[in-house]
């Protein structure tokens, strides 16, 4: 079950938070997905993480947000399953402030993971940034005043791990034909499971 489809768009609060206030456990039910993909997607007017491990602000979306609500819930931790995104989220018109986090700007396009070495490279302006606080990776072009939000392989890697270190369910992703080949990002959730088992 998707918890964003049961969202009513008059409710103000972050969507995350909408979503998960309808959820009503089921003990027959199967897996909860915590849908941190599109936090901020193509009808946001402010740029923000798209798919962060922790909120960066308070009440935001993230998926550590959605895991403890849905616990406070009653939801069973082995039915919540966390999602990561294969694609990312570029906006334009965004002011250098911040490198373009938390900034009024406008949807543009998506990018699968495969092209982001083809559209996204330091050479064509990009600068990879870190936030520490939400563990999700973001990239700012200055000069074209472009802000891209997305998954890498350290995200889903801390992703992976929290899933384990918690006892959940597992980790989703949207879409698999969006990854590379070889060395993407299922090949990092694959590896940081291994390697935290």
């Amino acid at each position: 079950m998707r918890l964003v489809e049961r969202v009513e768009r008059e409710d103000r609060r972050p969507v995350a938070a909408r979503a998960i206030a309808q959820v009503e456990p089921d003990p027959h039910d199967g897996a909860q997905e915590v849908d941190v993909l599109d936090l901020v997607g193509g009808g946001a007017k402010v740029t923000g993480h798209h798919t962060p491990l922790y909120s960066a602000r308070p009440n935001a979306g993230s998926a550590a947000y959605g895991v403890e609500q849905l616990i406070a819930k009653g939801v069973d931790k082995n039915k919540i399953v966390i999602g990561a995104a294969f694609y990312g989220r570029m906006f334009e018109n965004v002011k250098d402030t911040l490198n373009g986090l938390y900034q009024q700007g406008k949807f543009l396009k998506s990018v699968q993971k495969r092209n982001f070495e083809t559209q996204l490279s330091p050479d064509s302006g990009f600068v990879f940034h870190w936030d520490s606080t939400a563990h999700a990776p973001y990239l700012y072009n200055a000069s074209g005043n472009l802000f891209f939000t997305y998954d890498d392989e350290r995200s889903v890697a801390e992703k992976t791990k929290f899933v384990i270190d918690q006892g959940l369910g597992g980790i989703m992703f949207w879409q698999l034909g969006g990854d590379l080949y070889k060395d993407g990002l299922l090949d990092a959730i694959y590896e940081a499971k291994k390697n935290n088992q």
